[in-house]
């Protein structure tokens, strides 16, 4: 008999079983795909060619979690994308952010002056709020009832210093839409859709939408390098932060197996006893943790048969819709924007180059997923890999990722299959605007719509963040009420997931905060 198993062997299964088994327990990682990672893989799309099919970029992984890791010796190297965005406009100009303050202010200043002053001060807004949201990145949120009181007493600890002010901003910033709040700061339209990319990105909702300031703020709170908000570029694509994860967890004694698709929980009187795989076979343990989708777990692996009514309500209200679609793209050459006269590779290959010429273009994307169309003209968010690693395609060749939003689940009408390469062919159509040469320069396009996001992956709805992050499905609610704290009605069982608190993003910190909780529970039960 193990001690625990965890099913599915993502970047979170792989974080939290590293730390168990460094607690000294006998772990068993069970991963359905041949591969590690869940959605940070790289695999060979083409021949030649290393792509980060799903997962794109790093930065929320805490500097933490690499040290208590010691990833660095398992071969985690990470290069800054620099600049933060390069953003070409319809008019010729472009604006380049670099996550300097005052360097920023300076590239602002060419649009408006008065943006420029207040830049500083939004900087400086930004990195407070963000102290504070860190704060509770590695809380295991305490459940809404009177037993967890003592627990909501040991959090209250956490706020000590927190003030009236800093209460009212987190509270607005939850509620108020991206563009209401980036209206308060700033004038001129070019720098306010800039700034409201990240409102948007893995989000079903436009820059408009209640709640999206928060959105804005969760890819705040990440960092490289002591850099705060900055992307990181992992060598060897996102595939290699799940090896070092599962470097890490081997080192530390557990057994990582892959081609192993587990059929559901064995649960008997209210408790998990194990797993039964899909070939009938049997594996004992006296804990489950699943790093799978919430409602995976719950509605397929256990079952409604073993859950409360309650639950099952909760569990099928759980939010999980996504507009987000990957395009991966094979180059015969860099994309050269009209705006830039540097060299190539310059700002616009080794920074996020994105199509977000203000907040009412993201706010028109939106309109159209929401009355089931795939956006004419979608946000897009690219990266250049072969910037930082040219091995990563055959020589003198290049791959773009590009993040693009919106192309709802659900068409109102046709269907993925007939409009998975138009899509990707508005994508570059949209590009070809802003870099004329890139239409030429295609020569493999793969496009992965929310439903390939659902069935390669595992993420339903094809949401990346294994469901929504909306004030109602986060900290003490995420996923759902009376289970916050990692644990499920069902004794003996886990999860560890971006389903979990604090959500999504390639940051582990959901797989170490449930593996607390599980050791917590293993040594209460030994003594």
């Amino acid at each position: 008999m193990r001690d625990v198993v965890v099913v599915g062997g993502g970047h979170n299964g792989l974080a939290c079983a590293a730390y168990l088994a460094r607690a000294g327990l006998d772990v068993l990682v069970l991963e359905r795909r041949p591969v590690v990672g869940g959605a940070a893989v790289t695999e060979e799309t083409w021949p030649g060619y290393r792509v980060s099919t799903a997962s794109y970029v790093v930065s929320l992984m805490p500097p933490r979690i690499e040290s208590e890791l010691g990833l660095s010796r398992f071969g985690y190297r990470v290069s800054i994308i620099m600049p933060d965005y390069y953003l070409p406009f319809p008019d010729g100009s472009s604006l380049t952010l670099w996550g300097d303050g005052e360097r920023d202010a300076g590239e602002i200043a060419k649009f408006s002056k008065v943006d420029a002053d207040s830049y500083l001060e939004f900087d400086r807004y930004f990195e407070r709020v963000g102290r504070l949201l860190k704060d509770l990145l590695f809380a295991v949120p305490p459940n809404l009832s009177l037993r967890d009181l003592p627990r909501w007493a040991g959090l209250a600890r956490r706020f000590r210093t927190w003030t009236g002010r800093d209460v009212a901003d987190l509270v607005r910033l939850f509620t108020m839409s991206a563009a209401d709040f980036l209206d308060e700061w700033f004038e001129d339209e070019r720098v306010k859709g800039a700034l409201a990319t990240q409102a948007i990105i893995g989000g079903w909702n436009g820059p408009m939408s209640p709640g999206s300031a928060y959105v804005l703020m969760h890819h705040w709170i990440g960092e490289v390098d002591g850099q705060a908000g900055a992307w990181g570029w992992v060598h060897g694509g996102m595939g290699a932060v799940s090896d070092v994860l599962a470097r890490a967890a081997s080192a530390a004694g557990a057994e990582v197996r892959t081609s192993s698709p587990v059929r559901r929980v064995v649960v008997r009187d209210g408790r998990a006893l194990g797993v039964e795989m899909d070939d009938g076979s049997l594996i004992r343990a006296r804990r489950v943790v699943s790093g799978a989708h919430p409602v995976t777990t719950y509605r397929d692996l256990v079952g409604e048969e073993h859950l409360p009514e309650d639950v099952i309500r909760d569990v099928r209200r759980f939010r999980t819709r996504s507009g987000s679609v990957k395009v991966n793209v094979a180059l015969g050459e860099l994309p050269r924007p009209a705006a830039w006269e540097g060299p190539v590779p310059g700002d616009p290959h080794t920074g996020l180059l994105a199509i977000s010429p203000s907040v009412e273009y993201l706010e028109r994307a939106w309109d159209d997923a929401k009355y089931g169309r795939t956006s004419d003209q979608p946000y897009i968010e690219t990266v250049f890999p072969t910037a930082f690693e040219p091995g990563l395609a055959p020589e003198g060749k290049h791959v773009m990722l590009a993040f693009t939003q919106f192309g709802p689940y659900r068409l109102a009408e046709g269907s993925w299959e007939t409009e998975r390469d138009a899509y990707g062919q508005k994508v570059i159509a949209t590009l070809g605007r802003y870099c004329p040469n890139i239409e030429g320069a295609v020569e493999h396009l793969e496009v992965l719509a929310p439903p390939d996001l659902e069935m390669r992956f595992g993420l339903l709805g094809g949401n990346i963040f294994q469901g929504e992050m909306a004030p109602d499905q986060m900290f003490s609610l995420r996923p759902i009420f009376g289970f916050a704290d990692y644990r499920s009605p069902v004794r003996g069982l886990y999860l560890c997931g971006s389903g979990t608190h604090p959500g999504g993003g390639v940051m582990g910190v959901p797989g170490r905060n449930c593996s607390t909780v599980v050791i917590r529970d293993a040594r209460r039960r030994r003594g």
